[in-house]
């Protein structure tokens, strides 16, 4: 805590001391702001939330050991995964066609072991990785760094779409990472089903790209635009050649007569 917030904090503890029937005393208070001092004010009153709502240890007074317990509960809540989940996220990493969503300490803690996967010591570069990942999520909770997710985007775009969804959708990264809604009007349509609209306007939508594209409304479902509209040039580019066989030999028929 600041300098600033000592009195506040004294203040805090004296208060929740009183919840339980008992006034600290300025020797105590100065221990207590001693043992607090390198945790924020913010955790600090977190913990002694916690421990007042605990069911078990809730039902007597906290101890300096009871509120260091709760702070380090609290940083071990994070949203930061275990060594063995990173790991396997890292590993999917060595494929650049995978897209990654990761934290930034297990992306730094690969950046260390890749290194040795490459040379294919698999063992080593995962001992590598869980030594460096521990030790990197350590100094961050120490910091009470809250965790930064990140993406590192493989060349599969298919992959890359569905990773990145998956993500925005578990609150890992902001929509903004959401993948642009392709093709005319069928992004639109994407976004409708998403997020919601009108029936009226959805069915106007469909009309309009059936218009644009020749086929019935309902035929098309946005998430296929692409593999669908690709059959549709295919099919009329092999009926423009069978015309074209079929001008031909008519030609040729026709000479002969």
């Amino acid at each position: 805590m600041k300098a600033t917030e000592v009195d506040e904090f004294v203040a805090m503890l004296t208060e929740v001391q009183q919840l339980y029937g008992k006034a600290p005393t300025a020797q105590q208070c100065e221990m207590w702001t001693r043992i607090m001092a390198r945790h924020p004010l913010d955790a600090i009153r977190a913990a002694f939330d916690a421990h007042a709502s605990d069911t078990t240890r809730g039902r007597f007074a906290p101890l300096p050991a009871d509120i260091l317990a709760q702070i380090e509960a609290a940083a071990h809540a994070d949203g930061r995964p275990g060594a063995e989940e990173a790991w396997a996220l890292a590993l999917r990493a060595a494929d650049e066609r995978s897209t990654v969503v990761w934290t930034a300490e297990a992306a730094q803690a690969w950046g260390i072991a890749q290194p040795v996967m490459q040379v294919g010591d698999e063992v080593g570069a995962r001992m590598a990785f869980r030594e460096a990942y521990a030790r990197l999520i350590a100094e961050a909770r120490a910091k009470r760094e809250p965790v930064r997710w990140s993406a590192s985007l493989g060349h599969d775009q298919a992959q890359q779409d569905d990773a990145l969804r998956i993500a925005v959708e578990a609150g890992k990264l902001p929509a903004v990472y959401l993948p642009a809604p392709r093709g005319p009007v069928a992004g639109l349509l994407e976004l409708s089903q998403q997020r919601g609209c009108p029936e009226h306007v959805r069915q106007r939508l469909e009309a309009i790209r059936a218009q644009i594209v020749g086929a019935r409304p309902g035929e098309f479902d946005g998430a296929d635009w692409h593999h669908k509209r690709r059959t549709i040039d295919l099919k009329a580019a092999a009926q423009a050649a069978v015309d074209a066989a079929m001008r031909k030999h008519g030609g040729e028929h026709g000479d002969e007569q």
